[in-house]
């Protein structure tokens, strides 16, 4: 059923890049922590997300490099296709599915109600009329109605195990993990010729990813893990404050002191 919806949705004469899911790319749609079995679902067009489809499984996953940590790089964000489509009809994007998993509900409807604005302020009207072209299409082709996902992708999250997921080679060599083919080459991939194809060494910023967004996976698992805060994170590792926050800026993540993290 799921695949049959994709390929129906595929077929469309809509405007893919108005609701968050654009299907151009879908040749070399992968990132590190992209699952190697992965159908490629569509894609945001900012910060490496897209959406994939997994073997013999229903359900929708977010694949998201910037989440932070191993256990929440992919996410399920729908229970089959069907029910994605109708939470993408509800957010007017499929942008906000894949923010939920960071956010409380107060954040999220917060998060709506900047769309609503923008929609209302008139500025990018000629934008709002292709995005409502592309969901009333949808809502049409499939008989769908706009379903409120917040609860039930926070569920769907909550009860989802990430042990069985087939992970790539790079994903183990990116995160420094052993690789389960290859147990014999731990001791390289967390030695020196992991460090030079990795990271980029300087010295005002020693060892620290130049990828932004595993930089943002390594920086927000320290800060959990290790530093109580942005500045004992600095001294601790001997980095420039200044220079960090501006790399991750440039990715679009600004720090939070409330949280700890970069979001």
């Amino acid at each position: 059923m799921t695949r049959d919806d994709l390929r129906r949705f595929r077929a469309l004469d809509i405007d893919f890049e108005s609701i968050g899911l654009l299907q151009s790319g879908a040749e070399d749609f992968a990132y590190f922590c992209t699952p190697a079995d992965a159908e490629f679902v569509g894609r945001i067009g900012c910060d490496g997300v897209h959406f994939i489809l997994l073997p013999g499984d229903e359900r929708v996953f977010c694949v998201d490099p910037a989440m932070g940590e191993a256990g929440k790089y992919v996410l399920p964000v729908g229970g089959d296709f069907r029910e994605f489509l109708s939470f993408v009809l509800f957010c007017q994007d499929a942008n906000p599915l894949s923010q939920i998993w960071w956010m409380d509900e107060a954040g999220f409807r917060e998060f709506a109600a900047e769309d609503a604005a923008a929609r209302a302020s008139g500025d990018m009207a000629e934008y709002f009329v292709r995005k409502d072209a592309a969901l009333a299409v949808i809502a049409g082709a499939f008989g769908l109605a706009p379903a409120d996902p917040f609860d039930k992708v926070k569920a769907l999250q909550a009860a989802f195990d990430p042990a069985g997921l087939s992970w790539p080679d790079e994903y183990y060599d990116v995160l420094g993990l052993e690789n389960p083919r290859r147990p014999e080459e731990t001791e390289v991939i967390q030695g020196q010729a992991f460090a030079e194809a990795v990271f980029t060494v300087e010295k005002e910023d020693a060892m620290l990813p130049q990828d932004p967004y595993i930089l943002l996976s390594f920086i927000n698992t320290k800060l959990r893990d290790q530093y109580p805060s942005l500045d004992a994170l600095c001294d601790g590792l001997d980095a420039d404050k200044a220079e960090l926050t501006e790399r991750l800026a440039g990715a679009g993540y600004a720090y939070d002191p409330e949280v700890n993290q970069f979001k």
